[in-house]
This record gives C-alpha cells, structure tokens and sequence, in this order.
C-alpha cells in the first residue's frame, strides 16, 4: 500500500513535535516530512518522487516566508497542482486573503490546544485520502473562526 505524504514546513520546533504527536498512529498510512525552511522545503521537493498529497506551510518563516514558499509552489510547473495548507498564528484578513490570491487550498489559524490541532490533522489526513475540498470545507463549518477555506 503507498502511504500518502505530508510535507510538514515550519520553523518553530515545538509546533514540529505537536504535528508529530499529533500524527502518531498514522505511520501505516502517512509518511509526514518535516522541513524547517521555504529553502530547505525548495530543496527536498525538487528531489522528492513521488510528490507530496499536500504542502502544509508555516506563515511566519525566517528568510523565505511561507507566503514567498506558496509562490515559489505555485509558479512551479511541477508542483503547481500539488495542494497546499497555509498555518499562521493570526487571523488577519490581509493574510487570509494573500493566502487565497496565491493560490492556498486553505489558511488554517494554528489552534494552542493540542486536542484540537490533532483533530485538525486527523481531518487533514482524511481530506487526502478522500475528498482534500470537501473536507476543508466540513472544516471550515465546523470551526469557522480557525479554517478559511479557497474554492
């Protein structure tokens, strides 16, 4: 059975180790990378094969931002198809809506409970394996505050 990959980009390393949590007993199913940079994100994507089912980016990056990252993902033949999520500890319409312009399948405000962030990649993951659209869209009905999804 091929495991559908995650690409996991965000530079704070306590989020890393929750996504990590929160994705422990998806192993069978789910192969989640983990980057901390937009470059090293270039970088493993340019190599990876096959690619990634979706792209979840961290905003706030040092050096190449997550909003630089989805511009380079989006304007990339290769990779333009490929679906990402933008995370952001704000939800600031000009965000939102620079996430949407560019192309985001949706722009997620990074909950501090772990107990929900863990249901959000639980929903997350579900959405590849079945109907990514759909389920953001359940998302976004169901935690409209914290889920802005893109048509």
């Amino acid at each position: 059975m091929n495991r559908k990959i995650i690409l996991l980009v965000d530079d704070d390393c306590d989020d890393a180790e929750f996504f990590k949590w929160a994705m422990v007993g998806t192993e069978e199913t789910f192969a989640v990378k983990f980057v901390d940079s937009g470059d090293a994100a270039l970088q493993l994507l340019s190599e990876l094969e096959p690619l990634p089912d979706l792209i979840v980016v961290d905003a706030g990056m040092p050096k190449m931002n997550g909003w630089e990252l989805l511009k380079h993902i989006k304007t990339d033949l290769r990779l333009g198809n490929v679906p990402v999520v933008m995370m952001a500890t704000s939800s600031r319409i000009q965000g939102i809506e620079e996430a949407h312009s560019l192309g985001a399948a949706a722009y997620i405000v990074k909950p501090s409970d772990f107990d929900e962030l863990k249901m959000i990649m639980k929903q997350l993951c579900i959405g590849v394996q079945t109907d990514l659209k759909n389920t953001l869209d359940d998302m976004h009905a169901s935690l409209p505050a914290n889920i802005y999804t893109f048509s």
